[in-house]
């Protein structure tokens, strides 16, 4: 059974809930509010659908989903009926089923927010040929399925250049809330970025229990009083925990990972490593109506405009002009293919490890 939900009640809603997943609730087709279109568009009939692990106002990776598909609708004026978010998709038959009614509706595009429904739509692609079925993450291709690949070691990696060159100590710290591949590929290319300045610079690496704040600050204290005095925490909710270690140590910079936290250690966040996750959707949606998709992986990096670097204008200023340059020139580097930085594929290959000391 679906329930709908208004797009006005989203702000409601947003306040209440804050994870993605562990939801027990009923999967839910929800409308994504009045584009404003008048119609007579060549997408008239277009329908696309994304399937959620939970709800579309967690504020964080599920939103992020959401948003892709409400970015889609902005663009290309799509009406509400023609858009919907499943929510709270929490087992495989659960996910199969939804894609598969989905695909007998007619949707042209079924996206999965998260590399979990990969494996769920292999099982009911061949069935819906003139349906594509798009997961961010996984590795499963297909003749009509593709995983989009968001590059996020590329904004890791200038992190870690950068990261490099402010160092006093030679030793940075990183933290992951999860030991796979697909997240901790940021922190592989932090480390791989600060190498490249000096290879006998040190990057500890911590898996945390869960993206726990209290955990986060803690590990970085630890860490911190290691020795490292660069900080780069990808850790979700834990990052704020981080952040505020880092606050509260004299003399250690850090980057905000996947968000803006600037604000919480102004004179020490050197900048935020950012992802537009809907600028993949919309990238993802038109490489399938331009007719350029295929069964293949789909990279979004720096070159694509989906990871970015964004600087702490205040500290930038007081930075060194060669550190600058210096970053500057890893992001233009990166953007014309000339640093080979291993993404989650290789990673799964050659393990975690390897990249750190």
């Amino acid at each position: 059974m679906k329930k709908l939900i208004p797009l006005f009640l989203a702000g409601a809603l947003m306040v209440g809930m804050s994870a993605c997943g562990g939801s027990s609730a009923e999967p839910s087709t929800a409308p994504t509010g009045d584009s404003g279109a008048s119609g007579g568009s060549e997408y008239d009939d277009i329908k696309i659908a994304v399937m959620l692990s939970g709800p579309p106002t967690d504020g964080g990776y599920c939103q992020q989903g959401a948003d892709g598909v409400r970015a889609i609708q902005e663009k290309y004026g799509l009406d509400d009926s023609q858009v919907a978010i499943i929510d709270s998709v929490t087992t495989a038959d659960d996910a199969r089923a939804e894609a598969e009614n989905m695909a007998a509706e007619g949707y042209k595009i079924v996206f999965g927010q998260g590399g979990q429904f990969a494996e769920y739509f292999s099982e009911v692609a061949p069935d819906y040929p003139d349906t594509w079925f798009i997961t961010n993450g996984g590795a499963v291709t297909g003749e009509n399925q593709f995983p989009m690949c968001m590059s996020t070691e590329e904004g890791g990696y200038v992190c870690g250049v950068l990261a490099g060159l402010l160092t006093q100590s030679g030793i940075m710290g990183t933290i992951v809330s999860g030991d796979y591949p697909s997240f901790t590929k940021p922190g592989v290319g932090f480390a791989l970025g600060a190498k490249s300045v000096d290879p006998s610079n040190v990057v500890k690496f911590s898996v945390l229990s869960a993206a726990n704040s209290n955990e986060a600050y803690e590990t970085i204290q630890s860490q911190i009083q290691g020795g490292a005095d660069v900080i780069f925490p990808n850790a979700d909710e834990g990052n704020s925990g981080a952040i505020k270690a880092v606050s509260e140590s004299e003399g250690v910079y850090a980057f905000g990972v996947f968000g803006d936290y600037i604000s919480g250690a102004p004179q020490q966040v050197a900048g935020n490593m950012m992802v537009d996750a809907p600028g993949a959707y919309v990238a993802a949606f038109e490489s399938v109506m331009n007719g350029e998709a295929s069964g293949e992986i789909q990279y979004l990096g720096m070159k694509e405009g989906i990871i970015s670097f964004q600087w702490n204008e205040e500290l930038k200023a007081t930075l060194p002009e060669d550190v600058v340059a210096a970053a500057e020139q890893a992001i233009e580097d990166i953007k014309a293919g000339k640093v080979d930085i291993p993404n989650e594929y290789e990673i799964g290959e050659t393990g975690t490890e390897v990249y750190f000391n």
